[in-house]
């Protein structure tokens, strides 16, 4: 599994994975990360701001063909939904 560290939050970020039939209203507290595979630009997004969007009920293959890079302008996006987790031996009063 993927685990990419958060700093504004003190919280690691883990992924799961996807199927072309999974809908943001199953991943309300997820964070949506959406890259470019043409220039690697990437963008994370609480998943209540792409579902203003798309809407809650949106299959995120649906999604995927109206999403376009804001840097390139290419239209294929990679899509993980990630869920904040405190790390290991994380102490909020140390």
């Amino acid at each position: 599994m993927d685990s990419r560290a958060c700093g504004f939050l003190g919280l690691a970020l883990v992924a799961i994975r996807l199927s072309a039939e999974s809908q943001l209203s199953a991943h309300r507290d997820g964070i949506v990360s959406v890259s470019c595979p043409a220039c690697h630009h990437e963008r994370n997004m609480p998943a209540a701001a792409l579902a203003r969007i798309i809407g809650w009920d949106t299959p995120l293959s649906a999604a995927l063909r109206r999403l376009r890079c804001s840097a390139c302008g290419a239209r294929r996006a990679r899509v993980s939904i990630h869920y904040p987790r405190r790390p290991r031996g994380w102490n909020s009063h140390p």
